[in-house]
């Protein structure tokens, strides 16, 4: 577990902002994976999975993390690696086997194209299935160096948008009802 700790105070002091966003998507995945049944193992596994799921952006050059606008496509191959970096820096940690896996999928999609190994469905492990879409919902609800962060509304309609394509609908449906029945959101309904 220090190994993971080191690992994840790295990210912090290299980019306070992704090491923000992975507290929130943890948090958020946690709360998620108990309301699908995870328990025990299963939520730590998850829980290390998502505050470590961009580890591997250490080894992005900051100026394509802080581009305000769009990415190129070499850009974007370079940030595409950091899955397979942070999982690569994850297995060496020999207690938390599978929690290498979720950082590798966490930007699978559910239709097959994905990244970095073009996983589809439920070959997808569900700890990475969870974790894209709170990773998905923290990034749309927060700001961005590229756009504004936008209401918790719309996230919710673009992952429903994008539930059967992209994103787990399972997954999808629990988060929105997690949203609905905890305090993140105010007392209105999620449309």
């Amino acid at each position: 577990m220090t190994r993971l700790l080191a690992l994840a105070e790295a990210l912090a002091h290299a980019h306070g902002e992704t090491a923000e966003h992975a507290q929130s998507v943890a948090e958020l995945a946690e709360r998620v994976g108990a309301r699908l049944g995870m328990t025990g193992p299963e939520l730590r596994t998850l829980r290390w999975g998502a505050l470590l799921h961009d580890v591997g952006k250490i080894e992005v050059r900051p100026a394509i993390l802080n581009k305000r606008g769009p990415l190129t496509d070499a850009e974007f191959d370079e940030v595409k690696q950091h899955t397979i970096v942070g999982a690569l820096m994850v297995e060496r940690v020999a207690r938390f086997g599978k929690v290498h896996q979720l950082v590798r999928w966490s930007h699978e999609r559910w239709d097959g194209d994905g990244y970095p190994d073009g996983l589809a469905g439920v070959a997808i492990p569900l700890g990475a299935r969870v974790i894209a879409v709170c990773d998905a919902f923290d990034a749309m609800v927060s700001n961005r160096p590229y756009r504004a962060a936008i209401s918790m509304s719309d996230a919710v309609a673009e992952l429903r948008a994008g539930a059967g394509s992209q994103f787990d609908p399972a997954v999808v449906d629990a988060l929105v009802h997690e949203l609905e029945g905890g305090k993140t959101l105010s007392s209105a309904r999620i449309a």
